[in-house]
């Protein structure tokens, strides 16, 4: 089982900036990510994580890993280009 980074915690005032930016999210991708930091930092795995959110455990320790070498803005950075249909 993949365990959150020992450590990883997130201040009060940086719980509430991400819990704002959450609820404003209209992408469920964005809205997924800052869900994952927050539970994180509540203390769960990022396999628990990733079994809430139907992912694989990687993807949620990439996130994590975006998260803290660029901050929100990284994170919430969609590379993903997709099928131009």
């Amino acid at each position: 089982m993949t365990q959150v980074p020992v450590g990883f915690t997130l201040d009060t005032l940086t719980r509430k900036k991400i819990d704002k930016c959450r609820r404003k999210q209209k992408d469920a991708r964005r809205h997924n990510r800052l869900s994952a930091l927050l539970w994180l930092s509540q203390g769960r795995s990022t396999h628990e994580v990733a079994q809430l959110l139907g992912l694989c455990p990687r993807t949620i320790a990439n996130w994590l890993q975006l998260y803290q070498r660029g901050g929100l803005d990284k994170l919430l950075t969609l590379d993903y280009q997709g099928d131009p249909g």
